[in-house]
């Protein structure tokens, strides 16, 4: 999904941002500032193309009867984009919280080539799939 910056400005010097998608229309509350004043000026903005790192918990209901759980303590990572484009990379591998905490700072702060260089010279997997063979 394609998101944008909305940043909105009041007459009082006050600003705000909502980031939001693209195809999701302004509502009234956003007009107005915390402290209830209106907007008289708007800006729209695009993303750019820096990655988002998001940590993906792998737990998971192993038996539907005793509502029992597994891989609790494990978390993939996975990097995609923010200006629309169909581009992203789930780890092949899961680790755990300390491990996934590092990797995700690897990524903090880089655009799409740099994040595929790292990604690649960390072997985390393959990109544009959903498909994890283990």
């Amino acid at each position: 999904m394609r998101k944008e910056w909305r940043e909105y400005h009041s007459e009082n010097g006050e600003i705000w941002e909502i980031f939001a998608n693209t195809a999701d229309h302004e509502h009234p509350e956003d007009l107005i500032s915390n402290s209830g004043s209106h907007a008289i000026m708007r800006k729209y903005m695009e993303t750019s193309d820096y990655v988002q790192v998001t940590i993906i918990p792998c737990a998971r209901i192993t038996d539907g009867i005793t509502k029992r759980e597994g891989k609790e303590k494990y978390f993939r990572l996975k990097i995609n984009l923010l200006n629309g484009e169909p581009w992203f990379g789930i780890s092949g591998n899961f680790f755990d919280k300390e491990e996934v905490l590092k990797l995700a700072s690897l990524f903090t702060g880089l655009t799409q080539k740099q994040a595929e260089r790292v990604w690649v010279t960390k072997k985390l997997g393959n990109f544009n799939t959903n498909r994890l063979d283990l």
